[in-house]
């Protein structure tokens, strides 16, 4: 049996040892609960530690990040050069090539190449998870049953341990948030956020046949995403079950971009559009109930003033916030003081890699998974795995506009939308995954 990229070296028998059913869902297993759970579950929010600058890194994770870094390694050099060809875009090089530019240039050199390691072992991670899997129902089980055992921690964890399970009036960091549910996550956002992307992969293993497992998948996903209070998630997942649907009614490609970029660039033009053109601001703060995003525009004016002072190559990949200006220092009175990332995934990217940096961040990783669609589905109806990857990638871009999601090394959101914009660039050349009847 063929596993991951089907190709001619792939299909011959002697081009590499089989590797065992329970080693391969092991080793995806154990990537996606790394992701999606991180080294910090159930953290004390009362902790003054957990409140500070983690810029030098935790022990933990990177414990972790060896271990992933290791088997993606292994992983990658028994599946061949083959499995790595399809990303050898123009793109997807060009992104890559800039990132080390950005360290290179950055203000805080150790930080970024510290980060920029950790980044690398993501996306090994990635790429690892879309050509290990035998076929599309054991990909279907790894995943499914990681995202089933962080539902029931979670839910566990509101019995066992509540006040690390959700948001107190005792935490450092926005104690008004008290009574907002987080499972093993450290904030109601990255939860709720963790909880659309649930509910999405629920969906997903139904349809590949375990339906009870999905559907308990579902509920249990939905039933917490609303008790986190994360608003951003519970608009965008139903927002984005949606627009995908209505994608499949054509398999045009001018309707797919209609219906899939366009409530993208009006959501842009809503939000950041709202700080940019005092035109939009006016009509933005007559029709929305909170202009100001929760207090994003604030942030975002002030991201937007630093971006302005380094446009080019940026402050350098992961260094303004964690080196640069972490919290604000002693005097935190707003919340841009308080601060640690620019609430949006586009202008975060800006800031740290330049204008080029986020040019070539819209190149591969939102213009060019729809032409990868495109190629790969030109008939209206669309798989379930690929329609995995494009609810997973809208999810994640439409979240980005909220929260700074792009190039996040730990952060479970990115892994997800890494695995499904190249997840979506494999299906376009060949399948990913060897589906079985």
């Amino acid at each position: 049996m063929t596993t991951g990229i089907v190709s001619e070296a792939a299909r011959a028998p002697t081009a590499r040892a089989d590797l065992p059913d329970a080693l391969r869902i092991g080793i995806m297993v154990a990537f996606w609960l790394i992701m999606l759970v991180g080294a910090d579950p159930f953290l004390d929010g009362t902790a003054a530690e957990n409140a500070a600058s983690r810029a030098g890194g935790n022990v933990v994770n990177q414990i972790l990040f060896l271990f992933m870094g290791a088997a993606s390694a292994a992983v990658l050099a028994w599946r061949g050069r083959e499995a790595l060809r399809p990303l050898a875009t123009v793109p997807i090089v060009a992104m890559a090539v800039w990132l080390c530019v950005s360290t290179t240039l950055s203000i805080e050199p150790a930080v970024s190449a510290r980060r920029l390691v950790s980044l690398v072992i993501m996306f090994s991670g990635a790429v690892s998870v879309l050509v290990l899997a035998r076929d599309v129902r054991q990909f279907a089980t790894a995943l499914g049953g990681a995202v089933l055992t962080v539902l029931v921690v979670s839910y566990l964890g509101l019995v066992i341990v509540p006040e690390r399970a959700m948001h107190t009036a005792l935490d450092l960091i926005e104690p008004e948030h008290a009574g907002s549910w987080r499972g093993v996550y450290p904030h109601k956002n990255g939860a709720g956020a963790a909880m659309g992307l649930f509910i999405i992969v629920g969906l997903f293993w139904a349809r590949m046949g375990q339906r009870a497992l999905g559907i308990t998948v579902v509920v249990l996903a939905s039933v917490f995403l609303v008790f986190t209070n994360a608003k951003t998630s519970a608009v965008m997942a139903p927002a984005v079950l949606g627009l995908t649907w209505a994608c499949t009614l054509s398999g045009a490609a001018w309707w797919r971009r209609l219906v899939l970029l366009g409530p993208l660039a009006l959501l842009l033009a809503a939000t950041l559009g709202s700080v940019l053109s005092p035109t939009i601001g006016a009509v933005i703060a007559q029709v929305a109930a909170d202009p100001t995003y929760t207090g994003r525009t604030e942030i975002w004016e002030f991201a937007l003033d630093n971006i302005a002072k380094k446009p080019l190559t940026g402050f350098g990949y992961g260094a303004f916030w964690e080196s640069v200006f972490y919290g604000g220092g002693a005097d935190a009175t707003t919340w841009v003081n308080r601060a640690t990332d620019a609430h949006d995934g586009y202008l975060n990217t800006a800031l740290e890699s330049g204008l080029p940096g986020l040019a070539l961040t819209l190149w591969w990783l939102v213009l060019r998974p729809v032409s990868d669609l495109q190629i790969q589905a030109r008939s209206p109806a669309v798989d379930p795995v690929t329609m995995l990857f494009l609810r997973v990638w809208l999810f994640g871009l439409m979240v980005a506009v909220f929260e700074s999601v792009f190039y996040q090394a730990t952060n479970g959101l990115f892994f997800l939308l890494a695995v499904s914009a190249l997840g979506l660039r494999y299906r376009a050349v060949a399948p990913v995954i060897a589906g079985r009847a």
